[in-house]
C-alpha cells in the first residue's frame, strides 16, 4: 500500500467517526429537550426512532470495526441510558417500546455493517 492509498484509508474512516458522533450527540439532545422542542417528521413515532437509530448503527458500523458483541452491548446500553435519562425531566417520559426499537435498530444497523465487511472479505479472499 502506497501513501496516497494510506491517506485515503485514513480519510475514509474519519467522514464515517465524525458522523456516528454527530449522529449520536443529536440523538442525545433530541431525547432532553422538552417535548415541545422537539422536530415532528410526520413519521409514525416507532418508525422516526427505527430510522434514527438505525442509522446511528450504521455510520457508527463504518467508523469503527473489530469487537461485535462489544458493540451491540454498547448500542443497547446507549438506548437503555437514553431513555432513563428521560425519567426526571417533566416534558418527557421513558418507554419500553421506545428502548427495544432503539436497541433493536440500532444492532441491526451495526449487524448490516458488519456482515457487508464479511462479505467483502470472503469475496477478496475468493479472488486471491
Amino acid at each position: 500500500m502506497n501513501r496516497n492509498e494510506s491517506n485515503e484509508i485514513v480519510t475514509l474512516t474519519k467522514i464515517p467517526r465524525a458522523a456516528s458522533w454527530c449522529i449520536i450527540l443529536t440523538l442525545v439532545v433530541l431525547t432532553v429537550v422538552p417535548a415541545s422542542e422537539r422536530p415532528v417528521t410526520g413519521l409514525p413515532h416507532a418508525l422516526e426512532h427505527l430510522l434514527a437509530f438505525g442509522l446511528a448503527g450504521l455510520t457508527f458500523g463504518l467508523a469503527y470495526s473489530g469487537h461485535l458483541r462489544s458493540f451491540l452491548a454498547g448500542a443497547v446500553a446507549f438506548a437503555l441510558a437514553l431513555e432513563l435519562s428521560q425519567i426526571p425531566l417533566p416534558t418527557r417520559h421513558a418507554r419500553l417500546e421506545d428502548f427495544v426499537v432503539d436497541a433493536v435498530a440500532a444492532c441491526l444497523g451495526i449487524l448490516v455493517v458488519h456482515g457487508w465487511r464479511l462479505r467483502a472479505e470472503n469475496q477478496t479472499d475468493a479472488v486471491r
